[in-house]
């Protein structure tokens, strides 16, 4: 092995890429926070090895990419729990990003001679974003499909190029198999190389500049501005100080990045075992009165466009990111003073305070108005239920009778009529069948109209009893049908005379 070893060196140089990366000095004092970037790294590469055996098992068409994703969850080995790391690890990305950018914001670290790396950070957080849009679409259910629909009519908002990016992102101007092929292909093609370029160009800066050390460190005797002709050198002289008095990165840094890593990679496994991915009916154009809500992450700024009116409503869902992004790429450009502690910068603290409290407090708003789920909207629905369910709405039967406690408008004549919530624990649909065609064979005083022929043919009915029988309330999964129908007797013709 000692000669292969020195073979292998003497062609790449084992040795000086061991310096390079394992042997280099940091600067003492640097703290856990200090591990989010490797932290990111490293769920990077588990979305990435996760999310290449998904793509084996899906087929990004609108007809099989919903059974694509119910075939790996309850028929590949282990798919459920891949699909669900894969899963906690978009909002895993999403929150190390953040917290990422929000450490490096509060250590002043985007100033001289980190600007670059803090606009390749600014990328990195669009690009992470980006999966989570783009990914939201592929398992073709009701909430991707619905949440993508609002997404892209927000995109269309756009003053002049509005009309044209929604028909880019949709391939068409509806959502529909164009769409589904473009997103996954932006997810697992363009997305990922964008990311792993600006991963490796973001890594090669770091390893070149090093890590930024305590903020203390570079404030204590610092020219005012790094616009400063002597900035430079200080920089360099006390930098070069703070690593010579620090730790190696190997084993004293790379020590809590694998513990860090570790946790992340234990996290993200017991999720995916214990609470998993989810996976709601297949998407259904025709259900309009489905409420959409995209992921926790774009909750604030949905929860936002809810609250301002409705002339505004353009306005600030095109000029809010735009602002966003202006400011994070020209903000290292723009403060050039050496302060980079936030008790010596008032403006950034509150800035970051201001922005931290609002978002929390949309987040919040947002999961108070967390729709109740309606008995069996969680189920998956066959074609003849789903069917049905629009049926169910068509007719406004939802109008006397309730749901979960909710009614749709009520009519002034309507009759106040039983709830189904667990009407299928209670009924066959051999039952709702017969009861829906004629209500007054089984009461006689039954204030329901029938819907036999011609109101509703017997295909229709047969539809609509199907979906009642999928209303078995929130735990209906675990509860046993408890019939107790009863038929009339048939109605014997009346003998001629």
């Amino acid at each position: 092995m000692s000669a292969l070893s020195k073979w292998i060196d003497e062609r790449i140089d084992l040795a000086g890429i061991r310096q390079t990366l394992l042997d280099r000095k940091m600067p003492g004092g640097l703290t856990w926070w200090h591990t989010l970037g490797s932290a990111t790294l490293t769920v990077f590469m588990v979305q990435l090895t996760t999310g290449i055996v998904l793509a084996m098992y899906y087929s990004p068409s609108p007809d099989h990419a919903h059974d694509s994703i119910r075939y790996l969850e309850h028929s590949v080995a282990s798919g459920g729990l891949l699909r669900g790391i894969h899963h906690w690890g978009s909002s895993a990305m999403v929150v190390l990003v953040v917290a990422h950018m929000i450490r490096v914001f509060t250590m002043g670290a985007y100033k001289y001679p980190r600007e670059i790396n803090w606009l390749l950070g600014v990328g990195l957080l669009f690009i992470v974003l980006g999966f989570g849009f783009t990914g939201y679409l592929l398992p073709w259910d009701q909430k991707a499909y619905w949440a993508t629909q609002v997404g892209t009519n927000i995109a269309g908002t756009t003053p002049l190029i509005g009309g044209a990016l929604v028909k880019l992102l949709r391939g068409g101007s509806q959502l529909g198999a164009a769409t589904l092929s473009r997103f996954f292909a932006l997810h697992v093609l363009l997305l990922p190389a964008l990311l792993v370029l600006v991963v490796l160009l973001h890594l090669a800066l770091v390893i070149r500049q090093g890590i930024a050390p305590r903020t203390k460190t570079l404030e204590t005797g610092a020219p005012a501005s790094t616009k400063d002709p002597s900035y430079a050198q200080y920089y360099e002289t006390t930098y070069k100080r703070s690593k010579a008095a620090g730790v190696p990165f190997w084993p004293n840094i790379i020590a809590k990045d694998l513990i860090v890593a570790a946790v992340i990679v234990v996290t993200l496994f017991g999720l995916a075992k214990f609470v998993g991915a989810g996976l709601e009916a297949p998407a259904d154009p025709t259900d309009t009165s489905y409420v959409p809500r995209p992921e926790w992450y774009f909750l604030p700024f949905f929860q936002l466009l809810k609250l301002v009116p409705g002339s505004m409503e353009a306005a600030v869902a095109v000029g809010l990111p735009a602002v966003l992004v202006i400011v994070l790429l020209v903000l290292p450009f723009f403060d050039r003073r050496s302060a980079r502690s936030l008790r010596h910068r008032p403006v950034a603290g509150g800035a970051l305070l201001a922005i931290l409290g609002g978002t929390s407090l949309l987040l919040g708003a947002a999961a108070r108005e967390e729709p109740k789920t309606a008995p069996g909207s969680s189920q998956i629905l066959n074609s003849a239920e789903r069917a049905g369910r629009s049926l169910f709405k068509r007719q406004q039967c939802g109008s006397c009778h309730a749901v979960a406690g909710e009614k749709q408008e009520k009519k002034d004549d309507a009759p106040d009529a039983p709830e189904l919530t667990e009407v299928g624990l209670k009924h066959s649909g051999a039952w709702l069948h017969s009861f829906i065609e004629d209500p007054t064979r089984f009461h006689a005083d039954s204030k329901m109209p029938g819907f036999g022929p011609p109101t509703l043919s017997h295909q229709e009915i047969e539809e609509l009893s199907r979906y009642l029988m999928t209303l078995k309330g929130p735990n209906g999964a675990n509860r046993q049908p408890e019939f107790r129908d009863t038929f009339p007797e048939p109605v014997k013709p009346k003998e001629k005379p």
